[in-house]
């Protein structure tokens, strides 16, 4: 931690010390954490994370979150090794709610994970692996499960597969997943079926497109139709397929809100 930060984390750590109301004291003591673990991440120094858990071992108001991010920035450091894995599973031992938990074993899944396929270490590999079933929450199991097989994807085609459709068995039998969520899981799962020359593709993208229509909320509406949008362009553009590509700028139409739009608009000037 350069002299700076920690200058600012001290003066930050003592100002917490007139603060009466536990409430406040927490959400103190949580910036403090997301600070440090913002240089942890610069850093690439564990030594910034052992500081950034005393912080998050003084806040009482949902220290999950605290825990959270620290595992968080675990994952987005650059040192990926055995000694930094250990210790990202470890912490998430203090989480406490499963939406908080899924949200960093998949972090962790995801980052060391990819870091395994990519740097052939096959101890991190494996051991990102085995923490999948770990994951609560049905959605973000099969997302990490999506995460390696795209990760996968232009090594081996097989296991890429396999591990897509763990996700793709995860969304078919599960209940109560939002639609948001759907659309985006499909998605993602038609951009790996297009990487793996999976005709299936198509069908992924036809029930994103299905099941948008269900939500009524402009907001959530027209994001969902970016995602589709964008996923839609970019198999387009790869496969040099001119009717998807054509099929995104009918469905661009439909977005109403203007940030979406403009977004969406900008993606078509660049692959049309």
């Amino acid at each position: 931690m350069n002299d700076d930060v920690k200058t600012r984390i001290d003066k930050l750590v003592a100002s917490a010390a007139d603060i009466s109301d536990p409430l406040e004291l927490s959400r103190k003591y949580k910036n403090i954490v997301a600070l440090i673990s913002q240089e942890a991440v610069r850093s690439n120094d564990l030594q910034d994370i052992e500081e950034a858990k005393k912080i998050a071992g003084l806040v009482t108001d949902d220290p999950s979150k605290a825990y959270l991010e620290i595992t968080r920035a675990i994952a987005k450091m650059n040192r990926k090794d055995k000694d930094s894995f250990d210790e990202a599973v470890k912490i998430t031992g203090k989480i406490d709610n499963n939406l908080d938990l899924s949200v960093a074993l998949s972090q962790i899944v995801t980052a060391f994970g990819k870091h395994g396929i990519t740097k052939k270490d096959d101890v991190i590999y494996s051991d990102s692996l085995d923490i999948i079933e770990r994951i609560p929450l049905n959605t973000y199991r099969a997302m990490a499960y999506r995460n390696i097989s795209q990760a996968m994807a232009g090594i081996d085609k097989v296991r890429s597969l396999d591990f897509l459709e763990k996700s793709i068995d995860i969304l078919e039998n599960s209940k109560g997943i939002k639609t948001e969520y759907l659309v985006k899981a499909f998605c993602e799962t038609g951009s790996i079926l297009a990487l793996l020359n999976d005709e299936r593709s198509r069908g992924y993208l036809k029930r994103a497109i299905e099941i948008s229509s269900d939500l009524v909320d402009d907001f959530d509406r027209s994001a969902v139709l970016l995602k589709i949008v964008e996923t839609e362009l970019e198999i387009g553009s790869r496969l040099k397929d001119q009717e998807l590509i054509q099929e995104a700028s009918v469905l661009s139409k439909g977005i109403t809100k203007e940030y979406y739009k403009t977004l969406a608009k900008n993606s078509l000037e660049e692959k049309m």
